[in-house]
């Protein structure tokens, strides 16, 4: 059986690897797909779900802001009611598109559950916003709307 190789071990190989092979530079093809694959990395963005900061402005409703597109005037955020939580009435400067991730609410005379989802027009006014039990909201709406909350 062969034993594994000590730290020193490999860092005396690697010296003498670097010092004994000439660098030789990739096909022309094979740097185009490493350098579109970084450029692809470096135009995304993976938000864990132990990371980000949630924000609290209204007692019970908290506010996770994952992503801004300035492009699209759009931003993406999470939000989690408390039990018995209650958002205000309020208008629409844009669309708003919310999916129930968990929990359930009632927004108005609407109820929504788990799994179900729930767009609001540019325009449109949202009356009360309630959850009785929590709940955890992906929602998609304009800039406008996310800076005035």
């Amino acid at each position: 059986m062969m034993e594994a190789l000590t730290i020193e071990e490999l860092a005396l190989l690697d010296e003498i690897t670097a010092e004994t092979i000439e660098p030789v530079p990739p096909p022309a093809s094979v740097k185009l797909q490493v350098m579109d694959v970084v450029g692809q990395l470096a135009r995304s963005r993976t938000i864990r779900a132990d990371e980000g900061r949630w924000v609290s402005k209204i007692p019970g409703v908290e506010v996770k802001p994952l992503s801004i597109d300035h492009e699209r005037n759009i931003a993406t955020i999470l939000v989690r009611l408390a039990a018995g939580a209650v958002l205000p009435p309020h208008p629409h400067h844009g669309g708003e598109e919310c999916y129930i991730i968990t929990g359930s609410a009632r927004i108005g005379p609407i109820e929504v559950f788990a799994g179900d989802f729930h767009h609001a027009d540019c325009g449109t006014f949202h009356h009360s916003v309630r959850s009785d039990d929590g709940c955890l909201l992906l929602l998609v709406v304009s800039k406008e709307d996310y800076y005035a909350a």
